[in-house]
């Protein structure tokens, strides 16, 4: 059983803080690239790994038809990562937020008319019907629920999504932001100093973890997002 055990942690602790010191004097970890400017960005419902068509039961993954291995993904958590998304960018005249039953809708009437369409031209296609200048779409590929307590568990949560912004004149992949990541204890993995600070000394379950992943993915898009020039 994996325990968080705070009295062997002060050594590391202390090693922890000197870690994010050094972090915090060589200015983070690497140089964040601005994107051009884009006026208008249509977000889309959290996508979520299904099986692909004759009969493999392993998930896809991204915008690609590349196979991982991990458990199909439930409809719910993606739910709420689409709502946190939502939150975000709510009151944000930048973004355009889509509902699901708007992509579906889209969907059906444009498989309808050419089914062999690749994820990508999808995405652009619905980008040129919304006339926005990019998409914001992601994809939940992992979800594993913590079994165990807040400070005792057996297995911790793991999670794992993409999101990605693509440009719709010409389906260039503007940014991209990947989340895959199974809760370690602090003594097992110092650079997890900033979960730890951030949530607590606990161990989180998969929609925390969630959460977490997706507050440090949309701090990174807002860094490299250009204001918009009047």
């Amino acid at each position: 059983m994996k325990i968080l055990q705070f009295s062997r942690t002060v050594m590391v602790l202390l090693l922890a803080v000197f870690l994010a010191g050094c972090s915090l004097l060589n200015g983070g970890r690497e140089e964040t690239r601005p994107l051009p400017e884009l006026k208008r960005i249509a977000v889309l419902p959290m996508d979520r790994a299904s099986a692909r068509a004759g009969g493999t039961a392993r998930p896809t993954c991204n915008i690609s038809d590349a196979v991982i291995d991990t458990n199909i993904i439930p409809p719910e958590p993606a739910e709420k990562l689409t709502q946190q998304l939502f939150d975000r960018f709510r009151g944000d005249p930048r973004f355009l937020l889509v509902p699901e039953g708007k992509c579906m809708g889209f969907l059906n009437n444009f498989i309808a008319t050419d089914i062999s369409q690749s994820q990508l031209s999808l995405i652009r296609a619905f980008g040129k019907q919304l006339q926005v200048d990019a998409v914001l779409y992601g994809k939940l590929y992992k979800y594993k629920e913590r079994v165990g307590k807040t400070y005792s568990a057996q297995r911790p949560a793991s999670i794992g999504f993409d999101l990605n912004l693509i440009r719709t004149r010409d389906g260039a992949l503007l940014w991209r932001y990947n989340f895959d990541k199974t809760q370690q204890a602090l003594t097992d993995n110092l650079f997890d100093i900033g979960l730890y600070r951030s949530k607590g000394m606990r161990w989180l379950t998969a929609d925390e973890l969630a959460s977490y992943g997706l507050e440090k993915a949309l701090e990174d898009l807002g860094k490299r997002l250009q204001p918009i020039s009047r």
